[in-house]
């Protein structure tokens, strides 16, 4: 059976009657999993896209995950701005939807590879701000595809051979807490993670490190 036209709706509100992956007006309901190949009707199995994306990637059963990915992030990012349209008084920035002209870069399989080495006279400081830069010059020249951080420290070992503070602040703290966001995966000596969420590619002009 096709969407109900309630499951359409919803779907549609949720998505602020914008595509999912390059967020122009104009839209259909697709199919996540088709429904030839047991695909649910409900609005889990929905995502919003526009005629070209549909032709482009709707029928890509490798693209699914990132499309449920996307799908989920626009959807956050759409119920965050209902609260701020309702909560504020200056609506002209909040109310405009830019369509997302990199969008094609979420959807390459082929992800960037960061390599960066801190060595033994670098601080926090200094590794953090390289980390910062070297992510957002990958997202200028290769925009919105996806980014995995190698990650190697040469010393910063004290007597016990752990860590010394400057760079197990730097892997739990800067890293896990700032910049995992912006990854799509990171090796480092300390752990290796995944980001299980859709890839954050807006970067902030600077970071600002204080010293406490």
């Amino acid at each position: 059976m096709p969407f109900s036209e309630k499951v359409k709706l919803e779907s549609k509100k949720k998505s602020a009657f914008r595509c999912c992956i390059c967020h122009k007006p104009f839209v259909e309901v697709h199919h996540i999993v088709p429904q030839s190949e047991g695909g649910p009707d409900t609005i889990s199995n929905a995502a919003t896209l526009c005629s070209s994306c549909h032709d482009l990637y709707g029928g890509n059963p490798e693209k699914r995950k990132i499309i449920r990915q996307m799908r989920d992030h626009w959807w956050e990012l759409m119920s965050q701005r209902k609260l701020a349209l309702a909560r504020s008084e200056e609506f002209d920035d909040i109310c405009v939807i830019e369509e997302d002209p990199n969008y094609e870069g979420h959807l390459k399989s082929k992800s960037i590879a960061l390599y960066h080495l801190v060595f033994s006279h670098e601080g926090f400081e200094t590794a953090a701000t390289h980390l910062f830069e070297l992510a957002k010059n990958a997202q200028k020249h290769c925009p919105n595809q996806n980014r995995i951080l190698f990650l190697d420290i040469e010393g910063h070992r004290n007597e016990k051979q752990a860590f010394d503070h400057d760079m197990f602040e730097l892997q739990t703290d800067f890293i896990l807490g700032v910049l995992a966001p912006f990854l799509k995966e990171v090796y480092m000596p300390l752990n290796h993670i995944k980001n299980p969420r859709t890839q954050n590619n807006d970067f902030p002009d600077e970071i600002r490190i204080v010293n406490e």
